[in-house]
């Protein structure tokens, strides 16, 4: 081979070995990668059940975690020890609870028919008076509309109502009867007799030395002057009770924190009094009469209402006194029976809210079930959205508990189990 074939075939040689150089160098480092396309993949969703607008609770797995060898294991956190979110019901049975807005117009003064399930309230802007079922069904109760009336006193029997009006006059309807009766305008802060033939007030003539204590028919007619009251107007409560012993209490304070409270007879009785642990006494009677729940506050109670039971019968009058240890106002309480009773409870009173109850107009309250015998006491419901209660009112059946609206006015529902 010649000299010259051997320079070309050298030539040839180092060409070759560099392309196949420049291939292995672009095909292990700048060749580009081929992805293959995933295939989709559906999620399997599982139905959702519960009430509409909750996310149910989630049930995924976790996966184990292998930790290498020496790393300490994280501590397994038993399933009770887990912290449950809120739940929702439509029934009360100690969560958060949703209710309905019955009527949603400003009323006054609603009460329980005599059915023992419909509503009957004043509508405040047509001036006539409805009768409303728990399902929202509303009747005219009144054939005529009363203006510009300012508060209602409904009888027992709720086929009478004392109306008081923006004036200042006063008058006695009879629903059944469709007759008014008018009653002097000095006669104040009404209650009617347990058959509802009759009504318990004040007399505030303008002479001191002639204001009573009285009651009347519901025609005006029979009047009787019962026990003086002078000057002691804001301490005198006018309250017919249900044992028919007593058409009022007095309240004398001791001192800042402390009173006795004289129940006053229809016929000049001496009845024991009893003592109160502060001001501003506010009350409900059970169905009997045979006991009182009040509340009153004083510095003990960060002069914050408190609420308090005691016998109310003549024979054991002030005996078996209980504080409840719940702050709220004894107006805000419904008897559901002579054990039990309802009670709209504000979540949170500023210390002295006791001398300015309107400090909690606007504190959503929570509604507790109480046991006035053993004291046992239960949160029965809060709420779904903040409400404010002005007054509690429980079905016969006590299926259904109705409240009075502080700043609407308006008539909400809540189901009882």
């Amino acid at each position: 081979m010649s000299d010259r074939t051997k320079k070309i075939l050298l030539i040839v040689g180092f060409i070759l070995v560099i392309l196949l150089i420049g291939f292995a160098i672009y095909y292990f480092l700048f060749r580009p990668l081929i992805v293959p396309t995933p295939t989709p993949v559906t999620p399997v969703v599982p139905p959702i059940t519960g009430l509409p607008g909750i996310l149910p609770a989630l049930n995924v797995p976790i996966p184990a975690v292998n930790l290498p060898v020496g790393v300490p294991q994280l501590p397994t956190i038993p399933p009770s020890t887990l912290i449950p979110g809120p739940t929702l019901s439509y029934v009360a049975e100690g969560g958060i609870t949703g209710y309905t807005t019955l009527f949603s117009e400003a009323t006054l003064n609603p009460t329980l028919a005599a059915n023992g399930k419909d509503l009957l309230y004043y509508d405040k802007q047509t001036g006539f008076f409805y009768s409303i079922t728990p399902d929202g069904e509303k009747k005219l109760y009144s054939d005529i509309a009363f203006k510009n009336v300012s508060n209602v006193t409904w009888s027992n029997n709720t086929q009478k109502a004392v109306l008081e009006y923006n004036d200042g006059s006063k008058a006695i309807y009879d629903f059944s009867q469709k007759k008014s009766v008018t009653l002097p305008s000095q006669w104040k802060d009404f209650t009617f007799s347990n058959d509802s033939n009759q009504i318990a007030f004040k007399n505030m003539r303008v002479d001191p030395e002639n204001r009573y204590i009285a009651i009347a028919d519901t025609n005006a007619g029979n009047y009787q002057q019962i026990e003086p009251i002078g000057t002691k107007d804001a301490d005198v409560y006018i309250t017919w009770s249900p044992n028919n012993k007593y058409v009022a209490l007095y309240r004398e304070s001791i001192d800042g924190d402390r009173a006795e409270v004289y129940p006053i007879g229809f016929n000049g009785e001496n009845f024991k009094n009893f003592r109160v642990e502060g001001r501003d006494l506010r009350f409900a009677w059970s169905p009997s009469g045979n006991k009182l729940v009040y509340s009153v506050f004083n510095s003990r109670s960060d002069y914050n209402p408190s609420l308090w039971v005691t016998n109310s019968d003549p024979d054991l009058l002030g005996t078996g006194r209980t504080s409840l240890e719940i702050k709220t106002w004894a107006d805000k309480c419904v008897f559901a029976s002579e054990a039990t009773i309802y009670c709209a409870v504000p979540k949170q009173l500023d210390s002295g809210t006791g001398f300015r109850p309107d400090l909690a107009d606007n504190t959503p309250d929570e509604i507790y079930a109480i046991n006035v015998q053993t004291g046992a006491k239960a949160l029965l419901a809060q709420p779904l959205f903040p409400t404010t209660i002005n007054k509690l009112i429980v079905s016969e059946d006590k299926k259904t508990l109705y409240w009075w609206e502080k700043n609407t006015d308006q008539i909400k529902e809540i189901k009882l189990p």
